[in-house]
C-alpha cells in the first residue's frame, strides 16, 4: 500500500470541516445604552457573596430563544424566520433580583412578565421550528444574567425599577474568547 490515499483522505477531511463552520446563536432583547447603564449602576448594590464573575456590560441581554450550534444554512433560515415577526413595542420593568441556584447565576428580571414579551417569544418560536429548532418546554423566566459562579442565594434589593422600552429584538452569536464568551449582534429586527 502507498500513503497517497491517506493524504487524499486528510485533505478531504480538512475541506469538510472548514466547509461546516458552526455558529452558536440565540435571539435576545438587546438593551439600549441607557438601560445598560442603569443595570450597571445598580450592580454595586446587589447583595452577593463569594467570587462571582460579573457579566461584561456589553453582553447584558434577555434571551428569547437559545438556538445553539447551527450551520450557515440554518443561520439563514433563522434570519428569514425573524424577518416575518410583527409585534407591538412594549415595556419591560426590571424590578426584581433572583438566582438560579443550581447554575450559580444571579439575575435581574421582572415580577410581572409583559403580555407583549410573551407574545413576541411565542410568535418567534413558531417559525423557528421550521429551521429545526425545538422550543424549550420549561417555564420561560425572562432575565438579565448579572453574575455567574455565585455560591449563595441573592437577597432582594427593595424598590428599584429600570424601565426598558423594547422596540426590537436581535440575533446574537456567542463567540469564544479568553475570558469565556463574547456576544456579537448579527442582526436587529424592529417591532411593528
Amino acid at each position: 500500500m502507498t500513503s497517497t490515499p491517506l493524504i487524499c483522505k486528510k485533505v478531504i477531511l480538512i475541506f469538510m470541516v472548514s466547509d461546516t463552520h458552526m455558529h452558536r446563536l440565540f435571539f435576545a432583547l438587546w438593551p439600549n445604552n441607557q438601560v445598560r447603564q442603569s443595570i450597571i449602576d445598580l450592580l454595586p448594590a446587589v447583595p452577593v457573596s463569594g467570587n462571582c464573575r460579573i457579566t461584561q456590560p456589553e453582553d447584558l441581554h434577555i434571551t428569547l430563544h437559545f438556538i445553539g450550534q447551527v450551520t450557515h444554512e440554518v443561520k439563514g433560515c433563522l434570519h428569514h424566520a425573524a424577518l416575518s415577526i410583527k409585534n407591538k413595542p412594549f415595556i419591560v420593568n426590571l424590578n426584581c433580583l433572583g438566582d438560579f441556584n443550581k447554575a450559580k447565576i444571579c439575575w435581574m428580571g421582572c415580577q410581572d412578565r409583559p403580555v407583549e414579551l410573551m407574545l413576541l417569544r411565542d410568535k418567534l418560536g413558531e417559525p423557528l421550528v421550521n429551521c429545526g429548532y425545538q422550543i424549550e418546554s420549561r417555564d420561560y423566566k425572562p432575565h438579565v444574567t448579572l453574575m455567574r459562579k455565585c455560591t449563595t442565594p441573592v437577597d432582594s434589593i427593595q424598590d428599584f425599577v429600570i424601565p426598558w422600552f423594547v422596540e426590537e429584538f436581535a440575533l446574537i452569536e456567542s463567540i469564544p474568547v479568553s475570558r469565556g464568551v463574547s456576544y456579537q449582534v448579527i442582526e436587529k429586527y424592529p417591532l411593528a
